[in-house]
Formats: structure tokens, C-alpha cells, sequence
């Protein structure tokens, strides 16, 4: 076989691999992905909060970021905005503004060892209260619409699951109001949790 030849179908069956690679990394399962390490990131959400209106949003932080702040738009009775502060590599930034500011907003900063872990919220088509759970406290914004009960929030979760449960961003629904709120969660494995300590 000629050396021309040769170039050309080693080059056809390292394009054939190069695909193929590809397709199976496009049929990985919805909810994982993978950091520049090459460990794999898996997640889940919290229950979903509040009335489907409003255009759709998912501001999760970037893979090495952690939360430091998460910012209430409060007006009266309802919570009518939300968003982040976050750290990477010394740069402190903020994911878009969902909702409107509302009176006033009331800022929630997190330790450096501290952790988002769980969220809940009352309401109907808006939220009225928001509960913020992390690793060592809880924190409420806004308060509950007539007849609304709070409950327990987050009691459940084993002492290994508030180990490895990391919130990295909401998710909702938002136009003039924030109408729904969700939290996505990177369940943390044994590696990463090494890496970070």
C-alpha cells in the first residue's frame, strides 16, 4: 500500500474514533458533567417553589467557584428577586438579578467553610417567604402569606448527605416577580471532598 494511502485511511479511522468519542460523551446522562480534572460532577434539585410564570433561568456557578453571598430582593410581603455572589480564584462576581429589588434587599454572606445545602419557600404565584438552608445555619426572608405554615426544613438530610451536598446555583422562573425557585445541588464525591479540605 502506498504511503499516500496509508495517510489517508489512518487519518479516516482517527476521525472515525475522534466521532465516536464524541456521540458517547453527548449520550452521557442528563445531570452529570465533567471538570477540567476529569472527575465527574454529579447533581441534583431541590423541589421546585412557586407558580410556572415568567421566562426560565439557571444561574449555577462555574466549576472551582464557591458561593459567597446570596442577595433577597424583599417588597412587603413577598420575595421578588434573587441572586449570587461568588469566588473563583480570588474574583469576587454576581449572577444576573432574577426578579426586581423590590423596598430593599437583605444580603446572606457565607462563611468561608460554609455551604448552601437546601432551600424552601411558601407561596402561591410568587414566593412570599424563602428559607435558606447551609451546612450550619438557617436563614428566612420575607414572610408567609395568610394561612401558610412553615415547616422543618432540610431535618432529614444525614450527616453524610450535608457533608456532600453543595448548592452551585437556582434555578426558576422570573419576569417583574420571581414566580418560581429551585436549587441545584453538586453531590460531592469522596476525591473532591479531599481536594477541598
Amino acid at each position: 500500500m502506498s504511503g499516500s494511502r496509508l495517510h489517508v485511511r489512518l487519518s479516516w479511522l482517527l476521525g472515525t474514533i475522534m466521532l465516536t468519542a464524541a456521540g458517547c460523551a453527548a449520550g452521557a446522562p442528563r445531570g452529570a458533567a465533567f471538570t477540567r480534572r476529569g472527575i465527574e460532577r454529579e447533581f441534583i434539585s431541590s423541589p421546585v417553589f412557586g407558580a410556572p410564570r415568567g421566562l426560565t433561568f439557571a444561574d449555577i456557578i462555574p466549576v472551582g467557584a464557591r458561593i459567597t453571598a446570596v442577595h433577597v430582593g424583599i417588597d412587603g410581603d413577598r420575595v421578588t428577586a434573587i441572586w449570587t455572589s461568588y469566588e473563583r480564584n480570588g474574583v469576587i462576581k454576581d449572577t444576573p438579578h432574577r426578579g426586581h429589588t423590590g423596598r430593599h434587599v437583605e444580603v446572606f454572606e457565607l462563611g468561608r467553610n460554609e455551604k448552601i445545602i437546601g432551600i424552601h419557600a411558601l407561596g402561591g404565584s410568587e414566593i412570599n417567604q424563602l428559607t435558606i438552608v447551609t451546612n450550619t445555619r438557617t436563614k428566612t426572608f420575607g414572610r408567609p402569606s395568610a394561612g401558610a405554615t412553615s415547616s422543618t426544613v432540610f431535618d432529614t438530610l444525614s450527616e453524610d448527605n450535608r457533608h456532600r451536598y453543595v448548592g452551585v446555583g437556582f434555578t426558576g422562573r422570573a419576569g417583574r416577580e420571581l414566580h418560581q425557585l429551585g436549587l441545584r445541588i453538586q453531590v460531592r464525591h469522596d476525591e473532591e471532598i479531599a481536594s477541598a479540605q
